[in-house]
């Protein structure tokens, strides 16, 4: 095969009901949703956030999900050195919005800051950013 492949991973989340994960993911996140069909009740969403995607899937019975700190079902890396003011938004908004932060802002051993979200159907996200003058976070109790 003389073509080169490029693939890109875009995870499926299967969510009760997507207008809600959608709003939920716009809110909290600033990603934009193509619902399909047109008209609610939607059974599918591609969400972007610039070249980053995610999908939503209507589930009749989505899986029971209990999160646990450090077992991520989406990992969303940023850049920009906006990793603090992102967590100190997201510390008031994602609980008024029907999440809630599973994992405070901490430094990690290889390089990154990190810290965790958990959506409306149980989704851990952590959400990473390169280290830059962060010796002041604190480090996992694992």
């Amino acid at each position: 095969m003389g073509s080169t492949r490029i693939f890109q991973a875009v995870p499926v989340l299967q969510v009760a009901d997507v207008a809600a994960s959608a709003k939920w993911y716009r809110n909290t996140l600033s990603f934009d949703a193509d619902p399909f069909p047109a008209k609610p009740p939607y059974q599918f969403a591609i969400l972007r956030h610039g070249d980053t995607e995610l999908m939503l899937q209507r589930a009749e019975k989505p899986a029971s999900r209990i999160p646990a700190p450090y077992r991520w079902d989406i990992y969303l890396r940023l850049e920009g050195g906006r990793i603090r003011k992102l967590y100190e938004e997201l510390s008031e908004l994602v609980i008024v919005e029907g999440g809630r932060i599973q994992r405070r802002l901490e430094r990690m051993f290889y390089g990154l800051c990190e810290f965790e979200i958990v959506d409306l159907d149980g989704y851990a996200i952590c959400l990473a950013e390169p280290l830059r003058n962060d010796s002041d976070l604190p480090t996992p109790q694992v």
